[in-house]
């Protein structure tokens, strides 16, 4: 019998990722003879043009009595994962004992830890498996994935992460993972706010561009936002699925985390300013790399 998976969040990432579970679930997939898929989303017009794309079902949630072996979550932040989990009654009891958990969305530390042991007390097991690639890797099955819980849980579930994940890393327990993508954001908020700096001087110096981005990509300033960013920073394209909003939820569980440890990220903490200030101008929902209009 094939083991059941419910798939919740169909935004610019999940949408994506739970369609490459679809794939490989059909017939010809490479998870044909082991899961079936089903999806949910709140708002139910996104499950519908998701399912008129892909193979699976929308799973009701008010009336399933339906029990899964794996669900998988990509939802917003703390608040979501804690009300998709626990309340009225929550997916914890649509789960089947022993079953996993995997939560792909971006959260605290503490949102990790505190699912991770309600999980176990219901016999369940919660692996905080944040994503690293954007829209782009979601869509060409190409992200990162930075695990935190139980070694022999994540090798479980491997199969399926496979499908939309090249790179997959075990990092510690519970909790690790999300502390990974901390850092992971850190680094790119760091890189775009030089990228922007470095655009800017450009820029107001009358350089061709092309010409200088020829000079320097391959130097030791070569990073992935240079290769894929610097051309449409220039060019002011900002609408490639990471939303500045987004930034600032993920970069404020970094320095929150920070402040909890008894230091204060200096650079961090003005690139999220800058990012709230773009935020409040109505940019909340271009992509990360808008941060060069800041400047």
């Amino acid at each position: 019998m094939r083991k059941k998976i419910l798939f919740m969040g169909l935004g610019r990432m999940g949408g994506p990722m739970a369609g490459h579970i679809a794939k490989a679930c059909a017939p010809e997939g490479e998870l044909a003879q082991s899961y079936s898929v089903s999806v949910y989303n709140r708002s139910p017009e996104k499950a519908t043009q998701w399912c008129q794309r892909y193979a699976g079902q929308i799973w009701q949630a008010a009336a399933a009595q339906e029990r899964f072996d794996l669900m998988i979550l990509c939802i917003g932040k703390d608040e979501d994962v804690r009300e998709a989990l626990c309340v009225n009654p929550g997916l914890f009891s649509h789960i089947k004992k022993n079953g996993i958990i995997i939560d792909h969305t971006t959260t605290s530390v503490r949102l990790a830890q505190d699912m991770a042991a309600l999980a176990k007390e219901k016999g369940v097991s919660y692996l905080d498996a944040p994503v690293s690639g954007g829209e782009d890797g979601a869509i060409k099955g190409a992200l990162t994935c930075m695990v935190g819980g139980d070694a022999d849980d994540m090798d479980k579930v491997r199969p399926v992460l496979n499908s939309y994940c090249r790179a997959i890393t075990y990092i510690g327990q519970n909790g690790a993972g999300q502390m990974t993508k901390m850092a992971n954001q850190l680094c790119i908020a760091g890189v775009l706010a030089g990228l922007s700096e470095a655009i800017t001087l450009l820029d107001k110096a009358g350089i061709d561009m092309d010409q200088a981005f020829s000079a320097i990509k391959n130097g030791s300033a070569q990073s992935w936002q240079m290769d894929n960013r610097f051309a449409t920073m220039i060019q002011q394209q900002f609408d490639f699925g990471f939303a500045i909003d987004n930034m600032i939820k993920d970069m404020q569980y970094a320095l929150q985390q920070a402040e909890e440890q008894g230091w204060t990220p200096q650079i961090s903490q003005q690139i999220l300013a800058l990012y709230k200030t773009l935020s409040e101008q109505g940019r909340g929902q271009q992509d990360s790399s808008a941060l060069v209009m800041a400047l």
